[in-house]
C-alpha cells in the first residue's frame, strides 16, 4: 500500500466518519425507523397537530444517526418545520437549551447576560407565530433530564408557547436509552395528552449489520489497507460484547491515532487493545483481552476490502 501517512501525515480519509454524529451517505438497516418518523412528522402536519415521538432503544443502535438523517431531509421536503437538535447527555442548562432553539430561529445566539430566560422563550414564541410553522425540538438522550424531572422545566415553558401564539405549534422527538422508563408517567398528561405519542423502537444491531455499517464507516474514513480484516474482526469482538456500536467506532479512531502516533501505516493488536483499556469502558468485553489472536482467525475474516 502507499504510505499516506508519509505524504500528508494522517491515515484518515476524513476523521468525522468515526463520530457519532456523521451522518453517513446511506442509512443501513434504519430505513424503517426513518420512515417511521417521517410518517409521525407528515401526519401530524396533515392534522395540524404538531408530532410527539418517543424514540427508544439502547446505546449506540442508530437513533442519533436516524434523527440527524431525518432533520437534514426535513426542511426540503416538509415546509412550516423548523428541526432543532440538542445533545442533553451534554448537561445543558434550561438557558442553554433554549438558547438552542433561539438560534436555530434567529440564527444567532441571545446574549449571554442581561436577558431573561421568559425573554428568550416569548422570542421564540413569536418567530414561529410569524412563520405560521411548527418548531419540532428533538431531546437526544432525555435519560439525563429525566432525573429530579427537569425535562418538565423545559417542555411545559415549550407548550405555553401554543397557548400565547395560536399560530405557532410544538413537537417533541425525545430519544431515551432506557427500556423500562414510561415516558407517560415521567413527563404527564400535561405533556402527551391522549392519545398516547407515537413510539419507534431500535433494536440492538446483529453482528453482520455491525459489521456492515463499520465497514461502511472504514471506507469513508480511512486509507486503503489502514485497518486489515484481522484487525476489524477483533474491533467487531469488542463491539459484539458491549452491544454498542459507539465502541467499535471508538475503537477505529483511538487505534487508528495510535498507529499515526507511532509513524506506523496499519493497525496492530496493540493498539486496539491499548485503545480499548484507556477507552475507560468497563462493560463485559473486558474479557475479550483473551480473544484469540487475530492471526489465527479463520481466512474469510480476512479478506475484506480495506
Amino acid at each position: 500500500m502507499k504510505h499516506y501517512l508519509d505524504m500528508d501525515g494522517t491515515l484518515f480519509l476524513n476523521q468525522s466518519a468515526f463520530e457519532i454524529d456523521f451522518v453517513p451517505e446511506t442509512a443501513r438497516f434504519r430505513n424503517v425507523q426513518i420512515n417511521s418518523i417521517f410518517s409521525a412528522i407528515q401526519r401530524g402536519m396533515q392534522g395540524n397537530r404538531p408530532p410527539n415521538l418517543v424514540l427508544r432503544g439502547l446505546p449506540g443502535t442508530g437513533k442519533t444517526t436516524a434523527i440527524h438523517r431525518v432533520f437534514s431531509r426535513l426542511p426540503a421536503r416538509t415546509k412550516g418545520i423548523v428541526p432543532v437538535y440538542t445533545n442533553c447527555h451534554a448537561e445543558m442548562s434550561r438557558f442553554e437549551v433554549f438558547s438552542m432553539i433561539y438560534a436555530s430561529l434567529y440564527h444567532h445566539t441571545p446574549p449571554p447576560k442581561g436577558i431573561r430566560l421568559g425573554r428568550v422563550i416569548s422570542d421564540i414564541g413569536m418567530a414561529i407565530r410569524q412563520r405560521g410553522g411548527v418548531l419540532l425540538v428533538c431531546f437526544d438522550d432525555v435519560d439525563d433530564l429525566i432525573s429530579g424531572y427537569r425535562i418538565n422545566d423545559i417542555l411545559t415553558p415549550l407548550l405555553r408557547i401554543t397557548g400565547e401564539h395560536p399560530n405557532a405549534g410544538v413537537g417533541f422527538l425525545l430519544s431515551i436509552r432506557d427500556r423500562d422508563v414510561d415516558i407517560r408517567k415521567v413527563i404527564g398528561h400535561c405533556i402527551f395528552p391522549v392519545p398516547e405519542p407515537d413510539e419507534v423502537y431500535f433494536p440492538p444491531y446483529t453482528e453482520h449489520e455491525l459489521r456492515m455499517i463499520l465497514h461502511d464507516r472504514i471506507k469513508a474514513g480511512l486509507y486503503p489497507g489502514v485497518m486489515s480484516g484481522a484487525m476489524f474482526s477483533l474491533i467487531i469482538g469488542y463491539t459484539m460484547e458491549s452491544g454498542d456500536i459507539r465502541v467499535g467506532l471508538n475503537l477505529i479512531k483511538r487505534s487508528v491515532m495510535i498507529a499515526e502516533r507511532d509513524e506506523r501505516s496499519t493497525v496492530v493488536k496493540t493498539d486496539i487493545i491499548t485503545s480499548f483499556e484507556g477507552s475507560g469502558w468497563t462493560g463485559p468485553g473486558r474479557d475479550l483481552m483473551k480473544w484469540p489472536d487475530p492471526d489465527l482467525a479463520p481466512p474469510e475474516t480476512l479478506n475484506l476490502p480495506f
